[in-house]
Parts: C-alpha cells; sequence; structure tokens
C-alpha cells in the first residue's frame, strides 16, 4: 500500500530527504526514454549521487519553473473554483517499490488527484487548440495513478494570460500500455542503481 506523508510541507529540508535518491513524477519520463538514453543515465548519476552524499544534486530553476511554483496555488484555487471540488496538499506519497514516490500537486476525493502545469501563453494556447498533452506530462500523471492505485488524475494547465480561459483541465484514467511500460522499466533501472551505489560503496 502506498504511505502518505501529510506531517510536512513540500519545498521544506524534511522533504527533500524524503525524497534523496528516489524517482519521482518528472522523472518518471527519463526512465521511460528508450535504450540507454542520456536523459535516463543522467538521472541514474544524480540519483546514485544523492545516495552517496546525502544530498540533492539538482537545485537549478529556471524561470519557468520559478513562475510555476509562484502561480500553483493561484491555479489550484480555480481548479476548485470551477470544478467544486476540495483539493488536499500532502508532502509525498511513497509507493510499495523502495526509492520511488510522487510529489501531487493535490489528492482530490479519495481515489482522484491533480497535477498542475503553469504554461507559457503560446504553450497553452497550443494545448487548448490540439488538445495534445506533452509525452512527459502523461508520463507522470499516469505514474501517480500507478503508484497510488488511485483511480483518475484532472491535469490542469494554467495560464493567467489568458483571462477569458485560464484554465484547461482534461481528466486521465490509468493507462495499460503506460502502466506496462513502467512496470517493465523500472525495476531494471532501480537494480542498476543499487549496484552502482554498491560499487562505488565498496
Amino acid at each position: 500500500m502506498p504511505e502518505y506523508i501529510k506531517e510536512i510541507d513540500q519545498g521544506t529540508d524534511e522533504w527533500h530527504e524524503l525524497r534523496l535518491g528516489s524517482v519521482g513524477g518528472t522523472a518518471i519520463n527519463s526512465v521511460l526514454s528508450k535504450g540507454q538514453g542520456k536523459m535516463r543515465q543522467s538521472l541514474l548519476y544524480h540519483l546514485a549521487a544523492e545516495i552517496l552524499s546525502g544530498k540533492k544534486t539538482n537545485s537549478f530553476q529556471s524561470a519557468a519553473m520559478l513562475r510555476g511554483k509562484e502561480l500553483e496555488g493561484e491555479a489550484r484555487q480555480a481548479y476548485c473554483f470551477i470544478t467544486g471540488n476540495d483539493v488536499e496538499q500532502v508532502a509525498l506519497v511513497k509507493g510499495d517499490m523502495p526509492r520511488v514516490h510522487v510529489s501531487p500537486d493535490g489528492l482530490v476525493g479519495d481515489d482522484g488527484g491533480i497535477e498542475i502545469k503553469v504554461l507559457e501563453p503560446h504553450v497553452y494556447v497550443e494545448l487548448v487548440d490540439t488538445g495534445k498533452i506533452d509525452i512527459k506530462y502523461i508520463r507522470q500523471c499516469q505514474y501517480f495513478l500507478w503508484l497510488t492505485g488511485r483511480q483518475w488524475i484532472d491535469f490542469a494547465a494554467y495560464c493567467p494570460e489568458i483571462e477569458k480561459r485560464p484554465l484547461w483541465i482534461n481528466r486521465l484514467a490509468p493507462d495499460a500500455k503506460v502502466f506496462g511500460e513502467i512496470d517493465s522499466a523500472l525495476p531494471p533501472f532501480m537494480a542498476e542503481l543499487d549496484g552502482l551505489v554498491q560499487r562505488l560503496s565498496a
């Protein structure tokens, strides 16, 4: 059963400590990259370094990331107002497998969740027009469903500059194909991570 950690806040030192060396939602896209791709290998080294050093390795925050953090609360409020849903914030959810977790933007009821993405206007307009969600976001949402066992997640794209329609919501259900990809790719990745840490600890 997944373990819900609610006693601390996201972004705190305690939260960062719980995530060290662990594959989170944004990282699953790198795990699922084909073959021994650069993204996958880079993640492997980053996580191994965190386990060996006890410190997080990626502290860089782009302007887009900072904008997302600044507007996430505003987006969450807009989602609650439009849908009528109450959103519960938690620090993170640990999976049954060691060193896997998600830090969701919110839990909705007993069987749902929300993933918020604050997008630049041109990216947001393209998304609303085409309805095509970036594969890395789809994988992140599916990883949440895979790990938690919940039945749905609302992908909520937010762009306050588009005043007449600042929020776009698309509900995603569990996808057996993506679940299969996670089941196939994650265990060997974790085994490779454990092996790397053991070699460097010897």
